[in-house]
């Protein structure tokens, strides 16, 4: 889908991340969709990083389909939580305490974040 995101919401939340220092561990980049819930294999890890992609995930790809379908301004965001694994020598494995321990390090963060966004965002102002 081309431009599902909405660049005015992209620019609040560039601005927002500033203004509560956490400018660093904000990316911008290439979000792949796979079919959950389970960790992705090493083969599609290096097949996406072929093709260019940043990140992958289970979520985000079908409730942004659904959200521009319905006429809706879009913005997104993930929370990185595990490294993919590309190596099939090495002992890592994703798993789900990792998973847990990044999203609880970053919860406060993303809560001021996205509470400080929707503050900001102009009422009756939803469509594209």
């Amino acid at each position: 889908m081309s431009d599902a995101y909405n660049e005015d919401l992209r620019k609040l939340a560039v601005k927002v991340a500033s203004e509560i220092g956490c400018s660093d561990c904000m990316r911008e980049g290439v979000y792949c969709a796979l079919g959950g819930p389970n960790y992705e294999t090493i083969a599609e890890c290096r097949f996406l990083q072929r093709l260019g992609a940043d990140a992958v995930g289970m979520s985000t790809v079908p409730e942004v389909i659904v959200a521009r379908h319905c006429g809706l301004r879009v913005f997104g965001f993930s929370l990185i939580t595990n490294k993919a694994i590309l190596d099939y020598d090495t002992k890592e494995k994703a798993n789900h305490e990792e998973v847990l321990a990044a999203s609880r390090q970053s919860a406060r963060t993303l809560e001021k974040l996205v509470s400080m966004m929707v503050q900001r965002i102009e009422p009756n102002n939803n469509l594209v």
